[in-house]
């Protein structure tokens, strides 16, 4: 072979080159588009499992907010033993909260700085919490409350229903009242509260570890105590003015009471068994009139509070409900009452018997179609005393139970005499309880216990209309919505 010379083989080709490039490339293309689909499908199914993670979060705390209308919603039956009837708000400016605290993670729904600050409250109730009265908070008694293991809910506030914080028009006059209560009369909701019981808002907030959020609403009608709509409000109880006047030389004379006229909205249940636990302290008197009074000793949270308006209990509206489950008056006791053209006279009368020592005692519903005046001694009485007219005591009283009157009510005892009512007493008119110096040792006690309206409201049965709760269930559901946060 001569030096120099090229020898071509014959199995290259100048195209092989290219060919092999373009391979290459489209292996690389192939390769990207494969490591993009990777990617992709790693982010999708991250996203799937972040999002399905979301939803279980939500799914939780959806379901422990639940968890807290229904605790709350348990509470206000008036025959559970953890009942809260007593505490709930009897005016649209009190609001209530039912809490999930604990010491390392403290729930101030109304301190602002708070990570569970209720801020839905003022968009419902105009002037939010400046305006607001809070009652004091009841703490949630679900197992575990306070501990990590408990139901993840951490507040419900409990509050009176208005047009304007339900956002809803209900009498279709084109304003959302803000100063009258709703009632829900059985078939409806109405501004009237003739035969019907109020409506209360429940609102609950739920947070979990992962800081999923949600505020539930549901509305309940309020036939609290055993479905009869009877809520205490306070020891003594008037749509009118109260005049209070005790001797002003007791304390000089006694050491044994402060006063001879003692009203005390602290709750007296000892609690134990029978009884629910004892509940916050409601006010002494509650008026929607004035509130007159001296030399008397008169305690509760707050001790007074006159002026109530809208008044949060109609007596007439109660006396119908319960009228129809109570016996007249003359058939409970002929034999100590008797007819006075138009009212009755009761004298040395036993209105139901109370409990002593292992006796249960015999609850006893008392319907008096006129006024009804008290004198003699030897009264006593133990259930729900209802009174469509005025009632006057002049004579010795040892009442335990709720009275109820359509009509003014006059205590005045005797010289030397007592008047004790323990547990409730709601009047439509002035309301009057005298005791002056010349009634010498004369005292008049008005004590409000839980434990008593509670079994003597369970025991007496009636009061439910229709399309109400029983006295053994919890209030009926009227709507449920969920809120933004």
């Amino acid at each position: 072979m001569d030096a120099g010379c090229e020898v071509s083989d014959p199995r290259w080709h100048p195209s092989d080159s290219r060919e092999r490039g373009v391979a290459l490339l489209l292996a690389l293309i192939v390769i990207l588009l494969l490591s993009g689909l990777a990617v992709s499908l790693a982010l999708l199914t991250d996203s799937e499992v972040r999002l399905g993670q979301t939803a279980q979060a939500q799914g939780r705390v959806f379901n422990a907010a639940m968890g807290g209308l229904e605790e709350a919603r348990g509470r206000l039956n008036g025959s559970a033993p953890d009942t809260i009837t007593a505490s709930l708000p009897t005016t649209i400016s009190q609001v209530l909260y039912i809490v999930n605290s604990s010491s390392s993670d403290p729930v101030q729904p109304t301190n602002s700085s708070s990570k569970y600050y209720d801020s839905e409250y003022s968009h419902e109730f105009p002037g939010g919490f400046a305006s607001a009265t809070v009652l004091p908070n009841i703490n949630s008694d679900q197992p575990g409350a306070g501990t990590s293991t408990s139901i993840p809910y951490k507040w419900v506030r409990i509050t009176l229903e208005t047009e304007a914080s339900a956002h809803r028009d209900i009498n279709q006059d084109g304003v959302l009242n803000s100063t009258s209560p709703i009632y829900w009369d059985g078939t409806e909701e109405t501004l009237s509260p003739a035969g019907a019981t109020l409506v209360f808002a429940l609102t609950a907030l739920a947070v979990d570890s992962t800081k999923v959020m949600k505020i539930l609403q549901t509305e309940v009608e309020g036939a609290a105590g055993g479905g009869t709509g009877i809520t205490p409000l306070a020891a003594l109880a008037s749509t009118g003015p109260v005049t209070v006047s005790g001797d002003p030389w007791w304390r000089f004379h006694h050491s044994s009471a402060p006063a001879n006229i003692m009203v005390e909205g602290n709750d007296s249940n000892p609690g134990g068994a029978g009884c629910p636990t004892p509940v916050s302290p409601l006010p002494g008197i509650l008026a929607g009139g004035l509130i007159s009074s001296s030399s008397a000793s008169i305690t509760g949270n707050p001790a007074t509070q006159s002026s109530v308006t809208p008044f949060p209990q109609s007596a007439a509206t109660l006396i119908a409900q319960y009228q129809s489950s109570a016996t007249a008056i003359t058939s409970v006791d002929p034999s100590h009452v008797t007819v006075n053209g138009t009212s009755y006279t009761a004298s040395g009368t036993t209105l139901g018997t109370q409990p002593s020592g292992g006796n249960s005692g015999a609850v006893q519903a008392v319907y008096a179609n006129q006024s009804l005046t008290i004198t003699g001694s030897g009264n006593t009485g133990y259930g729900v005393l209802l009174v469509n007219g005025n009632l006057s005591v002049t004579g010795n009283l040892n009442y335990q139970g709720v009275i109820i009157v359509n009509g003014q009510i006059n205590f005045t005892p005797p010289s030397s005499g007592n008047i004790t009512v323990t547990g409730f007493l709601l009047g439509s008119g002035s309301m009057v309880l005298s005791a002056p110096a010349s009634f010498h040792s004369a005292t008049i006690n008005a004590l409000y216990n839980s434990c008593v309206v509670a079994q003597v409201l369970q025991q007496a049965g009636g009061g439910t209309s229709s399309g109400s709760s029983s006295s053994t269930t919890s209030p009926q559901i009227l709507s449920y919505r969920e809120l933004s946060y």
